[in-house]
C-alpha cells in the first residue's frame, strides 16, 4: 500500500510503502521520519471524477444501462469505511500425512509442515447501507492513499460511520487467516497460527450516488468512486432513507496524525543513517541508538558482538532479538536450557552461566527478510544453537554498516512460538503434546547486533558460520 504526504521542506509530494519508517523527499533531499503509525491510522482513495467530471460522464455509464431517459437530480461523494489488516501468517500444522508409493500403497507417518504467507485483507467497516463492495482488493496496492482528514472533504461529503470495532475486526480477519492452506492428505493432531507484524488501518472508499427519476418511481444509483462502474442500483429510496442522514462530523475526530519530524539525533544533531524500514537507527557519531516514540525519540539499550580475533573479512552488523524465556507447561516450568533439553534431547549441549542458568536464549532476526520461511528457519538456527556473545565496545562505529530493525519486539516474542514448534522433531510425540499445552513468557528482551560477512551466495555470522542466503535479505543500507 503507498501512502502520498507532503513534504514538509518543499512542500513537494512524498509516496512511500506503507512499511517505510524514514523517507527522503526527491525535490528537495529532505530526509524524515514518520510519525504516527502506531495504533489505527486513517487514509483515503481519492476519487477518479470530480463532480464536474462526474456530471458530464455520468450519461454514458446510464447509456449502458439503457436508461439515457431517467432524469438526473442531486449527486453526492460517499466515502465508506473499510478495515485493512496486513501481516505475516505463520501456520504450523503438526500430526499424520498420507503418502502414496510408487506401487499405490498408501501409508500415514508423523508429518509436520510450516505454511506461511502475506496476509492482506480488508471488509466494510460499516454495517448499513449495502454498497455492494465486499473488499476493496488490490485497489490498496495499486493507487497512494491519501491521510484522510476534514480539510480534504467538501461541505457536501458524506462520511459513513465505522461501526464494527477494532476488536470485531480482529475476530472476523482470524477466522480467515489460514484460508488456503487445508490439505486432504494432513490429519491435524496440532495446529498453531501465529500473525505477526499484523497492521490495523481504516481506508474510506469513495463512492458517487447519483439521485434519478424513471417514468414511475425514483431511486439512486451507486457509482464505485476509483473504477467508475455502476455497482447497483437502488429503487424507492432517497439519500436522507438509504444513508440514514449520516453526517461528515460523526468521525471528525477520529482522523490520523501522520505526519513527519526531523531525521537527526537528538543529542549530537547529526543526521541519522538512512535505512527506510528500520524502527531503530544508531548514531555513528554518539553509538546511541533511537526509535520514534509519539513524535519524539526515545533511546533504546543494544549491545554490539566482537568478531573472532585476526579476522579480516568486511562485515555488516545485523539486528536480532535477544529473548530471555521461560515455558510454562502442563508438567513444571522449563527455566533454562538444560530443562528444555529434556523436552528436546536433539537440542546441542552448552555450558550455561549467569542468565543462561535462569532462562532459556532466544535469538529473533529483527532485520529484513523477503521469504517468511527463510525468516523462521534462521530464526531457529539462532534458537537450536547462539553464537557466542563475546560482546565488544561501542567504538569506532563510523565505518560500521547497521541493517535496519524491522521486525518489533511484540512480534519477535510471537515467532519465538513459531520457532520453539520447529524445534520439535516431527516424531517425538510426547514434545509434541507438551508444546502444545505450553506458554511462553519473556522476562527480558533486548537488541543485539551480530556480524556477518558476505561469503558467495550466503552472508555469514563471523563467530558460528551461520548462513543466510543474500538473496532473502533486504539491505537497508549501502
Amino acid at each position: 500500500m503507498q501512502i502520498k504526504v507532503d513534504c514538509p521542506q518543499c512542500g513537494g509530494d512524498i509516496v512511500f510503502e506503507e512499511e517505510i519508517e524514514v523517507v527522503r523527499c526527491h525535490y528537495c533531499g529532505s530526509t524524515n521520519q514518520i510519525s504516527g503509525k502506531s495504533g489505527q491510522p486513517r487514509f483515503m482513495l481519492p476519487p477518479r471524477w470530480t463532480a464536474t467530471q462526474c456530471q458530464h460522464r455520468i450519461s454514458s455509464l446510464l447509456s449502458s444501462k439503457g436508461a439515457w431517459r431517467w432524469k438526473k437530480k442531486g449527486l453526492y461523494l460517499v466515502y465508506a469505511p473499510y478495515w485493512r489488516i496486513m501481516g505475516m501468517v505463520f501456520h504450523w500444522l503438526l500430526g499424520k500425512k498420507e503418502a502414496i508409493s510408487p506401487t499405490g500403497a498408501r501409508s500415514w507417518d508423523d508429518a509436520k509442515e510450516l505454511k506461511t504467507k502475506l496476509f492482506d485483507f480488508s471488509f466494510p467497516a460499516y454495517k448499513e447501507p449495502d454498497l455492494d463492495l465486499a473488499s476493496l482488493g488490490v485497489r490498496t496496492s495499486a493507487i497512494p492513499l491519501q491521510l484522510f482528514h476534514h480539510t480534504r472533504l467538501s461541505g457536501n461529503d458524506i462520511v459513513l460511520p465505522v461501526e464494527i470495532s477494532l476488536r470485531e475486526a480482529t475476530e472476523h480477519s482470524s477466522s480467515f487467516l489460514t484460508y488456503g492452506f487445508s490439505d486432504r492428505n494432513f490429519r491435524v493432531e496440532f495446529k498453531d497460527t501465529q500473525l505477526l507484524g499484523e497492521v490495523y488501518s481504516l481506508v474510506y472508499f469513495p463512492f458517487w450516488v447519483l439521485e434519478v427519476e424513471g417514468e414511475d418511481r425514483s431511486g439512486l444509483l451507486i457509482i464505485d468512486g476509483v473504477a467508475n462502474r455502476i455497482r447497483k442500483t437502488v429503487w424507492d429510496q432517497n439519500m436522507a432513507s438509504f444513508f440514514q442522514e449520516h453526517k461528515p462530523s460523526e468521525v471528525a475526530a477520529n482522523f490520523s496524525d501522520l505526519r513527519l519530524i526531523p531525521f537527526v539525533c537528538p543529542v549530537c544533531g547529526w543526521d541519522l543513517p538512512f535505512s527506510p524500514t528500520s524502527k531503530t537507527h544508531v548514531c555513528a557519531t554518539c553509538t546511541r541508538a533511537w526509535v520514534e516514540n509519539a513524535g519524539t525519540y526515545q533511546e533504546v539499550e543494544y549491545q554490539l558482538v566482537a568478531v573472532p580475533k585476526k579476522f579480516e573479512h568486511a562485515t555488516r552488523y545485523m539486528p536480532f532479538w535477544d529473548l530471555r524465556i521461560q515455558i510454562y507447561t502442563p508438567d513444571g516450568v522449563l527455566k533454562n536450557r538444560s530443562g528444555l533439553r529434556t523436552l528436546l534431547p536433539n537440542l546441542p549441549a552448552g555450558r550455561e552461566s549467569g542468565k543462561d542458568a535462569d532462562s532459556i536464549l532466544f535469538l529473533i532476526p529483527a532485520f529484513k527478510i523477503r521469504s517468511t520461511n527463510a525468516l523462521s528457519k534462521l530464526a531457529t538456527l539462532f534458537c537450536v544453537n547462539p553464537p557466542s556473545q563475546q560482546l565488544r565496545p561501542k567504538e569506532a562505529l563510523e565505518k560500521e554498516k547497521f541493517e535496519g530493525v524491522c521486525l518489533g519486539g511484540e512480534e519477535a516474542e510471537q515467532l519465538a512460538r513459531v520457532a520453539l514448534i520447529s524445534m520439535v522433531p516431527r516424531y517425538n510425540r510426547r514434545a509434541r503434546n507438551i508444546v502444545k499445552k505450553s506458554k511462553i513468557t519473556v522476562e527480558t528482551s533486548r537488541l543485539i547486533y551480530y556480524p556477518f560477512y558476505r561469503k558467495g551466495l550466503y552472508f555469514r555470522e563471523a563467530n558460528s558460520n551461520h548462513p543466510i542466503q543474500r538473496g532473502t535479505v533486504v539491505l537497508g543500507t549501502d
